[in-house]
């Protein structure tokens, strides 16, 4: 399996870390169970669980320190939850060097999810002042930044160059962060923030999720799309064919009913054809007309022309959420069934007379068109 590797010194000083004779190299700080949700953490916790440390073939190669062990936490029926590290890493500013603890957890998918501080151990600024509550927040708020700026800058590259010139190989004064990232790391921990951040969004990243999908089965694919987590449903969809489709259907109707309009779109688009071709199945979709997102409406009214006429009538009530474009597509589809259901031909009349909707003169044309 290949190694992990993160470069964790910045010391840009050429300063090097020399751990004392006797400094452990792996660290065993922490305990082997989880039994409470982590004190910084992104994802929903069930209490009452209990996860148990298993051993991965990754690991975090620090320099100077060894190699840290990535673990990944099962729950009492042996199914994955959590990839965690318990990383302890030099950090390098200002001609000095100390040594910051944190416990770190990715997600299934290999995205941050949160951290714990170490018992006995906190994070530290410059001249030693200790991280604040509000500071541990923002470090988190950092780390769950994927696109964070610390992502296209060298260290040198967030850092004001002094005007001083330098004194015997050390900057006499500690340039000031610049304003671009100054409001997203924490005032006067620049270096530990840059350097956390590149751990949790490091190759480590990638290679969990490898490490998820290699061994991605049944059961676990019923957990994501159980999950109220965005990034897991969205995978899990990914992977479901036509059976499953049918198999997992009222949690589909659900989350569409539920989610956010990205997973929405994606299952009106990716809904199986045999979907659209049957009015039971078809229809939990069309009923949740009113209060999906507008573009979930537009790709729905694609199908409109599949649609058995109860949505006709259905969408017939909603006629004053719907745009321009929106209307003309229910318009075009249900033309043959105006002057045959008395339902839909109150429910135009009723709208094109209102006076109070601004397309209300579409439909009025459309009714003039058809006498």
């Amino acid at each position: 399996m290949k190694i992990i590797i993160v470069t964790l010194l910045f010391c840009g000083l050429g300063l090097v870390w020399t751990p004392k004779k006797g400094m452990v190299k792996t660290i065993e700080y922490q305990h082997k169970m989880l039994t409470k949700k982590p004190e910084f953490f992104a994802l929903q916790w069930q209490e009452g669980m209990a996860l148990k440390k298993k051993s991965t073939p990754f690991f975090i190669e620090v320099e100077t320190l060894g190699n840290q062990n990535v673990d990944i936490l099962v729950n009492e029926q042996n199914r994955p939850v959590l990839y965690t590290a318990d990383v302890c890493t030099p950090v390098c500013a200002d001609g000095e060097c100390r040594l910051m603890y944190l416990t770190l957890y990715w997600d299934l998918l290999g995205a941050y999810a949160g951290y714990d501080k170490v018992e006995g151990q906190v994070l530290t600024k410059h001249d030693h002042e200790e991280f604040l509550e509000q500071d541990y927040e923002k470090l988190h708020r950092l780390l769950l930044d994927d696109n964070s700026i610390l992502k296209r800058k060298k260290i040198d590259e967030l850092v004001s160059k002094p005007k001083e010139p330098l004194q015997d190989g050390v900057d006499a004064i500690a340039g000031a962060t610049i304003e671009e990232v100054k409001e997203s790391v924490v005032d006067g921990a620049l270096y530990s923030c840059y350097v956390a951040w590149n751990i949790a969004h490091g190759p480590i990243k990638g290679e969990l999720r490898d490490y998820t999908i290699a061994n991605f089965d049944k059961e676990m694919k019923g957990y994501m799309l159980q999950s109220n987590e965005q990034d897991y449903q969205m995978y899990a969809l990914g992977t479901l064919n036509e059976a499953e489709y049918l198999d997992h259907r009222d949690r589909i109707i659900q989350i569409f009913k539920e989610g956010i309009p990205l997973i929405r779109s994606y299952i009106v688009q990716n809904l199986p054809k045999l979907f659209w071709e049957s009015d039971s199945l078809q229809m939990p979709f069309w009923e949740s007309f009113a209060t999906v997102d507008i573009n979930s409406r537009s790709l729905l009214l694609n199908h409109i022309q599949q649609a058995p006429v109860e949505v006709a009538v259905l969408l017939g009530g909603n006629l004053e959420i719907m745009t321009k474009n929106q209307l003309k597509l229910y318009l075009s589809a249900i033309e043959n069934e105006v002057m045959t259901n008395p339902d839909i031909n109150a429910q135009l009349l009723r709208f094109a007379g209102s006076g109070t909707h601004t397309y209300a003169y579409v439909v009025a044309e459309f009714l003039e068109e058809l006498e």
